[in-house]
């Protein structure tokens, strides 16, 4: 059994919009619920087609012990501020201190977020967190199926592993993926990554699941997944975040 700490901060960043995106809006519930902390967050999200329910759900089944940080995210709007991004990082990072020692940590990230001061907003969070638990304990990320991966991301990260779907139907088990794979890596580290970015854009509209030629590449990249290959995903990106690690990427990892 692994002590596996986790927690959120979600936010999907158009930085084309004026509206700001404050602390207020992290802390507000909406759809989903506002910023919840410790035990409080485990009830708050159980239930919920998010992918840090999935993941608990399924580190429970695995026979982990979860140690909840504090989960919170924001509706789509512009830039993160400076406010908020600090205060929220700031607050995950002392409970994971108060936390003890973890075997693993997992967060239940979007990938397309910019602070007013990072671009690159959950690359930084993953360095920091990287930071705080130091090189050998595993962290596995779950990202949006519009996340815009970054070297920042794949540095600080053993797996990022990202919705397939969009309409996005496979939030929770994205997370319970995430749960797997964590768990496989606590057996085995990964020994092999790849990243690779792809030099184009790709429109919102052409993005759906259900049309090609997504509808046989998100399969494809499941079908290739196995005894070797750990986790291997494609992000189509979100363009409208308009930063300069802004794209489709495919990353993998396994032995």
């Amino acid at each position: 059994m692994a002590r596996i700490a986790v927690g959120g901060f979600q936010h999907e960043t158009n930085t084309f919009a004026q509206l700001e995106t404050g602390l207020a809006r992290f802390i507000e519930p909406d759809a989903w619920p506002g910023l919840v902390r410790g035990l409080e967050m485990l009830d708050a999200i159980a239930g919920i087609n998010l992918p840090a329910a999935g993941f608990v759900s399924e580190a429970d089944a695995l026979g982990h012990r979860v140690v909840p940080l504090l989960w919170c995210a924001a509706q789509p709007a512009g830039r993160v501020t400076r406010e908020a991004f600090e205060t929220i990082s700031a607050l995950l990072l002392a409970r994971l201190a108060d936390a003890g020692s973890c075997d693993a940590v997992y967060l239940d990230l979007h990938g397309a977020m910019v602070a007013e001061h990072f671009d690159d907003a959950d690359g930084e969070l993953l360095r920091r967190v990287r930071a705080a638990i130091g090189p050998a304990v595993p962290i596995v990320a779950s990202l949006d199926f519009h996340a815009n991966i970054s070297p920042a991301m794949v540095a600080a990260a053993d797996a990022l592993p990202c919705y397939r779907s969009y309409p996005h139907v496979d939030m929770a088990e994205t997370g319970a993926r995430a749960a797997r794979i964590l768990h496989r890596i606590l057996e085995k580290p990964v020994v092999a990554r790849a990243y690779r970015t792809l030099p184009f854009l790709m429109p919102l509209t052409s993005q759906c699941t259900l049309i090609e030629p997504l509808a046989s590449l998100m399969p494809l990249a499941a079908k290739m997944e196995g005894e070797q290959v750990l986790s291997l995903c494609l992000a189509p990106g979100f363009p409208l975040a308009d930063v300069e690690d802004c794209g489709p990427t495919v990353i993998g990892c396994g032995w």
